[in-house]
């Protein structure tokens, strides 16, 4: 009996193979009916640009390695460089991020090169001089000394780099290409480079797209020209000359280059027009907004800039491109009186309460509010700070 239970289990064992061999069969032939794997991972994969990439504009041979990693990793921030002007010209990554072997930023030895990645305005300075040297005379690049001594940079350096850094810049620190203390990256418009130089043209114009669009943008003014302590984009916004600036506006080509407002259907003046654009056919453009600016207002007690006369002759000029010179001249003595009395109320404000409290910043907060108000016609910031300044 038990030997023909063996046999049994024998002749069981075979078709058990068999069903086994049919079912891999069967198995194998679904698979060859399918898609091809590659069919169904590949839109996953289809933007990689694989190695060897070959750019859509002529490049520097330094610069072509550069693109054969990096366009693999970043291909936005390549796509983005290919379509700027400094693309057209030849100027690409290694052109822009080439650096002094002794420099701090520099990283050595990156595949033979020394580079950096915090591109120093005396890069840029190489091709535009007069633009840096127009620069670095104005109060956005000493940005960085306004905020240099407040408590939070020694009591919090990672909040300051987050808060205040972020517009005003900071001290890069640096040994071999590596940020020390959390001070890079830093896009601040005062940022003091490792070279020397202070500034940081992306802060404008973008960082790989060199856009003249975003620099003539009041939207990139406003994102560190806003808030109670300089609301010049939210004030600017409440005026006459900001409403409906986006419907005014359309139309205008703010990528030409050698932009003169005035010869074009532009009709509400922004931050651009008024602070940095040629203001006739003659006139030059700038690089220091406050080349035009008679008042420092951006204190307690505002005083007048050095050269206040010349300087609001010039803002002038821009005013009587759509104003008559009554018109104007009746604005500039009403701003002048209006920053005289927010100077009364700070200095009355500030006499009853106690030295070095934070009372005292909230009092110059409100100042800086009413005077901006007035000189961006917003009559709402004005209000406010009167109602702040006489409680």
């Amino acid at each position: 009996m038990r030997k023909n239970d063996g046999n049994l289990c024998g002749v069981l064992s075979c078709y058990q193979v068999l069903a086994f061999v049919t079912t891999l069969l069967a198995f194998a032939g679904y698979l060859n009916a399918q898609p091809a794997p590659q069919e169904a991972v590949e839109p996953a994969y289809a933007n990689v640009v694989p190695v060897n990439y070959t750019s859509s504009v002529v490049t520097s041979d330094e610069t072509a390695r550069c693109l054969n990693c990096h366009a693999s990793r970043q291909i936005k921030l390549v796509e983005t460089w290919e379509h700027s002007t400094h693309a057209r010209n030849g100027v690409g990554c290694y052109e822009c991020h080439k650096a002094d072997p002794g420099d701090p930023a520099a990283k050595n030895g990156h595949f033979s090169f020394s580079v950096q990645l915090p591109v120093s305005p005396l890069t840029c300075a190489s091709c535009h001089p007069a633009q840096y040297a127009s620069f670095a005379s104005s109060s956005h690049a000493m940005a960085f000394e306004t905020i240099k001594d407040l408590p939070i940079r020694t009591e919090s350096p990672i909040l300051f780099e987050t808060t205040c850094a972020v517009c005003h810049g900071n001290e890069l620190q640096m040994k071999r290409g590596r940020a020390l203390n959390n001070t890079w990256p830093n896009h601040g418009i005062g940022r003091v480079n490792t070279d020397g130089s202070r500034g940081n043209c992306s802060a404008c114009h973008g960082h790989h797209d060199d856009s003249l669009k975003q620099a003539r943008s009041p939207e990139t003014c406003g994102k560190c020209h806003r808030g109670d302590t300089g609301p010049a984009y939210e004030a600017w916004q409440a005026s006459r000359h900001g409403n409906n600036w986006q419907i005014t506006s359309a139309g205008i080509d703010l990528d030409k280059k050698n932009l003169v407002p005035v010869n074009e259907r532009l009709m509400r003046p922004d931050c651009f027009v008024c602070h940095l654009a040629p203001a006739s056919e003659t006139a030059t453009a700038t690089h220091n907004p406050s080349e035009r600016l008679s008042w420092k207002l951006a204190a307690m007690q505002s005083l007048h800039t050095e050269n206040w006369g010349q300087k609001r002759m010039q803002m002038q000029a821009s005013c009587r491109n759509c104003h008559a010179s009554t018109q104007v001249d009746m604005y500039f003595r009403r701003l002048d009186a209006s920053v005289l009395e927010f100077n009364r109320l700070a200095s009355e404000a500030a006499v009853m309460v106690s030295s070095g409290s934070k009372a005292l910043d909230l009092i110059k907060g409100a100042a800086i509010k009413g005077r901006i108000g007035a000189a961006m016609l917003s009559p709402l910031h004005g209000r406010e700070a009167v109602d702040q300044l006489s409680r």
